[in-house]
C-alpha cells in the first residue's frame, strides 16, 4: 500500500513507464497473440498499481490518526477501522503530510 506523496508519485512513474512499454510493444510486436501474451503482465501490473493509487488517494491526510493511547485506528466518513486486521492483511496506513 502506497503510504505518502513519495511512494505515490514513484508509483504513478512507474505506471507511465509500463504504459510506454505497452505502447511500444504494441507498435513492434507484429503477431497479437504474442502481443496479448507479452502486455498482459504489464496491463494487470498497471491495474494492480492503479488500485493502489485510488486507495492511496481515497483517505484524505486529514482523516488519517495517529496511533494514541495504544489504540491503532484510521478514521474514514467517519467510521474507525482497527488498524491491525490491516496489519494482519500486510498493509500499513500511515499519517501523511
Amino acid at each position: 500500500m502506497i503510504q505518502n506523496n513519495q511512494e505515490l508519485k514513484a508509483t504513478l512513474d512507474r505506471v507511465n513507464r509500463f504504459e510506454k512499454q505497452v505502447e511500444k510493444l504494441r507498435q513492434v510486436e507484429t503477431n497479437p497473440r504474442n502481443y496479448e501474451l507479452s502486455a498482459g503482465g504489464f496491463l494487470a501490473e498497471i491495474d494492480r498499481m492503479v488500485l493502489e493509487v485510488e486507495e492511496y488517494l481515497l483517505i484524505h491526510s486529514s482523516e488519517l490518526v495517529k496511533m494514541t493511547a495504544g489504540v491503532d485506528h484510521i478514521k474514514t466518513d467517519g467510521v474507525l477501522f482497527n488498524l491491525s486486521m490491516w496489519r494482519e492483511w500486510g498493509l500499513s496506513p500511515q499519517e501523511t503530510h
